[in-house]
């Protein structure tokens, strides 16, 4: 307890405090998930067997599904208060973009450094391929750049990125569903998500069998945690008022179809309920984000933080002792994307928002 309010106050004297106050955890539960997506990567990319643990293992593919949830009750709730197209396009625009861009960028040129090819061959015409597919969110078209990472289990830059891709088919998705939904009764919102809902279960349990489980995480498929998010929120009295006995209920009902049965058709509202509960609960966290939401950043530099340490044999050298060295550096990165890239552009919404009203 000690060494965190030492590190708190470290913050605090660079500069990195924070004005967040929010009546919620959500702060911490966004922390929370990208630093399980973190430890996950970091078990699975460097193939250590004195690492690995199966729990910590599944992860980053829960963690995602829960930063769904997250999306979908947050960013339906923020165009619900705004009700302005062009400030929510905007809001979305600063608060995804310039981080992502930074990332994408530095990396596409640091990693010359971490390559086994001269300049002339590092800079080529499959570089700008890389780099013209990552700028718009298409990753899966070009994840690797020749001559780096070649001796590492695998070779993508940032194997995170695919879900940005989904996070923003999802911001599109939001205002239309928002005006089809407007000015109907709760119990026809509620129906029609019912209807979405399922589409997406319908739609992941063909694709997986058809295809590939790694094709249900794509939209349709992931729809369902955002769906659970926003049906949640047009629903927040009532979980409100009863949601110690609806946790009970969605922990009973969860736990018993994960374990006992192949389907998952309740499981995303379950942990939809979970994260909703955790974040309305009363405990101690409410103001975590007071010096910053570092979750963004962290989610954007950890694959190719891991990856560097992959390759430099780093993991292999030092063990336990170059696996939280490699969570430090990937901390400091997130810390500096924060105070240098996201907050000047979050402060120029927060700017605009005020002019606006």
């Amino acid at each position: 307890m000690k060494c965190f309010f030492l590190f708190t106050n470290v913050l605090v004297f660079l500069g990195f405090k924070y004005s967040m106050k929010h009546n919620n955890n959500f702060d911490f539960l966004r922390f929370l998930f990208s630093f399980l997506v973190v430890i996950g990567h970091s078990i699975i990319l460097s193939g250590k067997p004195e690492f690995w643990n199966v729990f910590f293992a599944s992860m980053p593919n829960y963690s995602v599904y829960s930063f769904f949830v997250i999306s979908g009750f947050l960013i339906y709730s923020s165009f619900d208060r705004l009700k302005n197209l062009s400030i929510y396009i905007r809001n979305r625009i600063k608060r995804i973009l310039p981080a992502y861009v930074f990332v994408v960028l530095f990396f596409s040129i640091i990693l010359f450094f971490f390559s086994s090819i001269d300049v002339k061959g590092y800079f080529t015409y499959d570089w700008l391929k890389y780099l013209g597919a990552n700028l718009i969110f298409a990753n899966f078209l070009k994840p690797c750049i020749p001559f780096v990472f070649s001796s590492n289990p695998e070779c993508a830059v940032n194997g995170s990125l695919w879900t940005i891709k989904v996070e923003i088919m999802f911001y599109i998705f939001i205002p239309i569903l928002y005006y089809f939904l407007n000015k109907k009764s709760l119990k026809t919102k509620n129906i029609i998500l019912l209807g979405l809902y399922f589409f997406s279960l319908i739609y992941s349990y063909l694709v997986e069998k058809q295809f590939s489980y790694e094709m249900t995480k794509q939209l349709p498929g992931s729809l369902k945690y955002f769906l659970s998010g926003i049906f949640l929120y047009l629903n927040f009295e009532i979980f409100i008022k009863y949601k110690t006995r609806i946790l009970i209920v969605a922990l009973m009902l969860g736990i018993l179809e994960f374990f006992f049965t192949p389907l998952r058709i309740i499981f995303p509202l379950a942990l939809g309920i979970i994260i909703v509960w955790f974040a309305y609960s009363k405990i101690p966290f409410q103001n975590f984000g007071k010096y910053g939401d570092f979750s963004y950043g962290m989610y954007l530099v950890h694959f190719p933080i891991i990856q560097i340490f992959v390759q430099e044999r780093v993991y292999d050298q030092y063990s336990f002792v170059g696996l939280f060295a490699s969570y430090i550096v990937i901390i400091i990165f997130s810390i500096i994307i924060w105070k240098v890239v996201e907050i000047p552009f979050i402060r120029k919404k927060l700017n605009h928002q005020k002019s606006a009203t």
